[in-house]
């Protein structure tokens, strides 16, 4: 599986980004279903999340307590322990359903690959996260509409629409 060639680094917070997706963004609300599966890191794991076409998306390490998703098409996340605890609740039987999440979301505006900085990095460690020309680019959103800090990239459009539904 090979990694997206030379993708233009882009910059979610950016003025002309922002008013994108508040201007021309669809909105959507997470879908209330059981993710297929969650555990929790016991030490290092270096998880990588392909695309379904093989196109490296991501790599993140765990540390201990970290949580280890794993998607709908199989690709596999991570998310601190705090975080995870954010975006999802305990539904017994070994099953973690989303907590009600509304997001904005565009398709790739600028026709080719694009990374980002990933928004589980940190000053001394930064993260990317890279997407083809048919990702969305996405960004959460508080109750009264405003976007949050929390803004990544989902593989395209099927992948979205897998795991949210438009608002209405």
């Amino acid at each position: 599986m090979e990694s997206i060639k030379e993708p233009q680094s882009i910059d979610l917070f950016g003025a002309e980004l922002e008013d994108l997706l508040l201007n021309n963004g669809k909105f959507y609300i997470r879908k209330i279903e059981p993710i297929k599966g969650a555990r929790q890191a016991t030490g290092t794991e270096v998880i990588k999340t392909y695309l379904p076409d093989g196109t490296l998306e991501s790599t993140q390490e765990t540390k201990a307590g970290d949580w280890i998703i794993t998607g709908s098409k199989g690709e596999e996340f991570v998310f601190t322990n705090s975080k995870f605890n954010d975006l999802y609740e305990n539904g017994g039987n070994g099953q973690y359903i989303p907590r009600e999440r509304k997001i904005v979301a565009i398709k790739n505006p600028f026709g080719k690959s694009v990374r980002i900085s990933a928004p589980w990095g940190t000053k001394e460690k930064p993260a990317f996260q890279d997407g083809t020309e048919k990702c969305m680019l996405v960004a959460n959103l508080t109750p009264d509409g405003s976007l949050t800090n929390d803004r990544y990239i989902i593989g395209d459009e099927e992948m979205l629409l897998n795991n949210y539904n438009p608002a209405e």
